[in-house]
Parts: structure tokens; C-alpha cells; sequence
């Protein structure tokens, strides 16, 4: 297959074929490609030309959030122009052109690679099969963009390819303007060109020219190295983070007017530049590394295999001190649903989900403890999970009767939520209002709830003496006692249930509240459904 780029001429600069794309400049096929532009080919290994196609891009991208050389600093990049930096000071950095000489681009294959063995081509130069090379070229990275553009496409030999060497160094010393310099500004003797303007925190803007003659050379492994096939478009990105160049340890900008040769900068300046290329597998050209990406998809899909939800049961009244709960957990070959309930009177239950009866609970023994664990596959002691108890009711009954009951969640997430809720400490008080019969009369009613335990109470004061019904939702709950020239009396409901006090096998949230005698109300309100929350 013949190779198919696109070249450069002496009128037109890589800038200008790179800014109306925007993005990551891909440049796996820009190098390869710019060392055929005097018409040769680059040779497979059975001395043909090349069959499979590659393109290569730089990208000036940012560093992600967090790491060392981004800090605490934001960054912002325009849909088009240049790219502005801020530091946590206020200090501001705006990059108006970043270029670069990359004098060359040098593939190396992989060691033992069967397209390059002996036997495979007794009569080739070792080296000749080994890498490919190409360059000098200037870059001008595209500052506004965050997905990858192709620039050139050619192709490259067949097989494994595990290491590539990145060299940004000044043009070569010549008795004239270099050819791929030429109808450029771009002064000689130099390897990186940065213009832009920098402005203090509360000063003034100083629009700044940024050179260096740095020579540096940077060598990045492909693991697992990059397999290039005929059947496949291959990319590789180079990632040049551009916002890491005029930074101290501490994330703060440097003026980069103040880098100077010898100067105190120069040093941590060049040093940033030389660690902020990276270099990865890219065929999707989305300017991320194919191979992370594949490990987060899998573990993505690991994370929708493994699921694992836990909800309490609801005690519904027959036995207050009853408590329970149901476990669901599901991983790639096996799937487990538990049913657990304590403190249940003893005897024997039924474990109903969605109407149906799936097993039997056997309660014995001080305790009140039992469990149920259904299995998929089936395994031996316990019954098969032939069902799905998600977004099902679960109830304990006996009878007929429901002790215990809640609806199982859908997924985790969902469970985590309600788990969240049932741990949040709720506290509601209000006032009773009199109603007349006995206008001295005054009250209140507290409602109070923790993960483990609730606690209803109603208090009065300045009442006649007798005895009064508490009424919640006109169900009659309790007795009030009131004696005494204070006219006082309290009640208080609790779950569990304690030794002098009744249990509270009712939600009293949302419901009329009233303190009658021979059904004429004396006190009544509505407890709100909720309070003020613990923070």
C-alpha cells in the first residue's frame, strides 16, 4: 500500500495547518510522514512498502486535577484563542503561542518481534528494522482544543512497536535558514519559543517572548506495546502539558519574563518541560490512553457484576422488640439473599416476598434469633434463589400477621440512601393547643429518633386531675394519670420497648395527637412529619 500524507511547503507552517483544527494535534503520521515528503517510502519488513496505517498528534494538555504541576491552580481555555492560566495567589498567565523544534521521532520495535527476526529477513541491516526515524519539523501547539487532530496520516511496518524517543533540540548549525524553518519567524539557535502576557496578582500586564536552546530527549515505553496491524487505524498521542512549564513546586506561576540563562528559574523551567511530554496509544483519538481506558471499562463492568444491598426490617407492631434484616449479594458466578430477624417471640414463620412463600424461619431460644439464606447455584442446608427479591416486599408473618417488613432497593446505591436516612437523628416538638373544656391547660408532645431507637413522649400540665386517653389517629394509645395541685402527667412510648413504659409499634409523624376525656378533647395538634436534623 502506497503511503498517503499530507506535506508542508515552504509557504505554509505547521501552525497554520494546525489552528483551524483545534484540539490534539496528532502526530504518529505527522513525523513519519514529514520524512516522505522527498518522495521516498517508509519499508516493511519484507523490504515492501508499508501497509498499515498510523497517525501520530501532539496535544497541549492539561494536567490532571490534583497532580503536582496543576495544584490548586484553575485553568481556562476559550472556545478558540489562547489558553489562560491562574494561580492560587491571583497571578495570571495568558499563552498566546507555544512551538517547539522536534528534531526527531525514533519508533523502536518491540525486542523479538517475528517481523523483524533473522529468519525473517536474513539480508536486512539490523537497525533498518528496528526503528524508524523522522524529522527536524516546528510545532505549534493548538491551545484551545481538547480532542485529538489528525494532521497527517501515513503508515508504518507491521508488528509491535514498545518504545518511542521524543527529542525537542535547536535547529542543526547551517549556512542558511533550514527548509523547514523557512517563511517563518522562528529565531535560530533556538529549540522552544513561548509568547504571552503574564499579570501579578493587583499589577499590571506584561505581555512576555519566552526561548530556550534546551536539548532534551525523552523516551516513553508503550506497556503493552503498540500493535500495529493492517486492520486496524493506529494512533499515538503525544500529550504536552503546556500548563506545568512556568510553575514553582508549589503550583504558583512563574513570570517567565524573569527565566533567564543562568537565572533562578531556568533550571526548574526546563525541567517541567522535559517531564510534561507523555506518549500513548490513542485509536480512538480521544487524547486518552486506550489501555486505562480499557481498565476502567473493566472495572466498570466489574463494579455492575458485584452488587450488594442491606436493608433493615421494619417492626410493624405484634412483637416490638422484634428486629430484623434482609442482605442481597450478587457477584459474577454466585448470588446470596438472607433473610435475619432477633428478639421475635419464639416460634415458626413465614418469609413472604411479593405474596409468595419462599421458606421458613424457625425461632428458638432466648434470643429470638433465626435466618434464612437462599443460594444461586443451589448448595447444600440452603434453599435455591429462584427469584429476584429486588425492588420486592419482604415481609416475616406468622399467621398471616406481619411482624416484620421493608421493600428491598434496586441496587446499592439506593440502599445506601435509605441507610443514610435511617441513621439521621430526628427531633420534633411542638406545643398542644387547649381546646376549651379547660383553659388552664397547656401540653406538648416530643418525638425523638435515633438509628436504634425511638422515643414518643406527651407531657401536660395545669390539667383537672383524672384520667385522659392519649389519641394518635384516633387509635386510643395510653393513659395519662394526672394528680396533684400541678396538675401534671406524662407518658412515654418506646422502641424498643423498656420495663415501664409502652412500646411505640406506631409512627406518630404526620398523625393528630389529642389528650381526651369521655371523648371531649382537651389538647390536640399534629406532629409535623419532620424536625430539625442532627447535623
Amino acid at each position: 500500500m502506497p503511503m498517503s500524507l499530507r506535506c508542508l511547503y515552504s509557504n505554509e507552517s505547521l501552525f497554520d495547518v494546525l489552528r483551524p483544527l483545534g484540539g490534539l494535534l496528532v502526530l504518529g503520521g505527522l513525523v513519519l510522514g514529514l520524512t516522505a515528503c522527498d518522495g521516498s517510502t517508509v519499508a516493511g519488513p519484507d523490504g515492501a512498502e508499508a501497509d498499515a496505517p498510523v497517525s501520530m498528534a501532539f496535544s497541549a494538555a492539561s494536567a490532571p486535577e490534583g497532580t503536582a504541576s496543576g495544584g490548586t491552580a484553575s485553568t481556562s481555555k476559550a472556545a478558540s484563542g489562547p489558553r489562560t492560566l491562574i494561580d492560587p495567589d491571583g497571578n495570571q498567565l495568558r499563552l498566546d503561542r507555544v512551538q517547539m523544534v522536534v528534531r526527531e521521532i525514533e519508533l523502536d520495535r518491540a525486542t523479538g518481534d517475528e517481523n523483524c527476526s533473522p529468519e525473517d529477513r536474513p539480508d536486512a541491516e539490523e537497525d533498518d528494522c528496528a526503528e524508524v526515524e523522522s524529522g527536524p519539523v516546528l510545532v505549534s501547539l493548538p491551545l484551545d482544543g481538547d480532542a485529538p487532530a489528525v494532521v497527517v496520516d501515513t503508515t508504518l511496518p507491521t508488528g509491535r512497536w514498545d518504545e518511542v524517543e521524543f527529542e525537542v533540540h535547536k535547529p542543526e548549525a547551517e549556512s542558511s535558514t533550514p527548509d523547514f524553518l523557512e517563511a517563518t519567524d522562528f529565531p535560530l539557535a533556538t529549540s522552544i519559543r513561548v509568547q504571552g502576557r503574564y499579570t501579578p496578582a493587583g499589577g499590571a500586564a506584561q505581555d512576555f517572548t519566552y526561548t530556550s536552546d534546551l536539548n532534551a530527549e525523552r523516551e516513553i515505553e508503550f506497556e503493552p506495546p503498540l500493535e500495529v496491524t493492517a486492520d486496524n487505524t493506529n494512533n499515538v498521542t503525544f500529550s504536552v502539558n503546556v500548563d506545568a512549564w512556568f510553575r514553582r513546586a508549589d503550583s504558583t506561576l512563574v513570570n517567565p519574563a524573569r527565566v533567564t540563562e543562568g537565572g533562578a528559574f531556568e533550571d526548574r523551567v526546563e525541567e517541567n518541560i522535559e517531564s510534561s511530554i507523555e506518549g500513548f496509544e490513542d485509536d480512538d483519538r480521544d487524547g486518552r490512553d486506550d489501555e486505562e481506558e480499557e481498565d476502567e471499562e473493566e472495572e466498570d463492568e466489574e463494579d455492575e457484576n458485584e452488587i450488594e444491598i442491606e436493608k433493615a426490617l421494619e417492626n410493624v407492631g405484634p412483637d416490638s422488640d422484634a428486629s430484623g434484616e434482609v442482605e442481597f449479594e450478587k457477584e459474577a458466578d454466585e448470588t446470596e439473599f438472607k433473610v435475619a430477624v432477633e428478639d421475635l417471640a419464639a416460634g415458626t414463620y413465614d418469609v413472604v416476598i411479593a405474596d409468595t412463600t419462599r421458606g421458613e424461619l424457625d425461632v428458638t431460644g432466648d434470643e429470638g434469633e433465626a435466618e434464612i439464606e437462599f443460594r444461586r447455584p443451589s448448595e447444600e442446608g440452603h434453599p435455591l434463589l429462584d427469584f429476584d427479591p429486588r425492588s420486592q416486599r419482604v415481609e416475616v408473618q406468622q399467621g398471616g400477621t406481619s411482624y416484620l417488613e421493608t421493600d428491598v432497593p434496586t441496587s446499592g446505591n439506593e440502599n445506601e440512601e435509605d441507610e443514610e436516612e435511617d441513621e439521621e437523628e430526628v427531633e420534633i416538638e411542638i406545643d398542644l393547643n387547649n381546646t376549651g373544656p379547660d383553659s388552664d391547660a397547656t401540653g406538648e408532645v416530643e418525638f425523638e429518633k435515633e438509628a436504634d431507637k425511638a422515643v414518643f413522649a406527651v407531657e401536660v400540665e395545669d390539667l383537672t386531675m383524672g384520667t385522659y386517653e392519649v389519641v394518635v389517629a384516633d387509635t386510643a394509645r395510653g393513659e395519662l394519670d394526672v394528680t396533684g395541685d400541678e396538675g401534671e402527667a406524662e407518658i412515654g412510648f418506646r422502641r424498643p420497648s423498656e420495663e415501664g413504659h409502652p412500646p411505640l409499634d406506631f409512627d406518630p409523624r404526620g398523625q393528630p395527637v389529642a389528650v381526651q376525656r369521655d371523648g371531649t378533647p382537651y389538647l390536640e395538634a399534629t406532629l409535623p412529619t419532620t424536625g430539625d436534623r442532627d447535623e
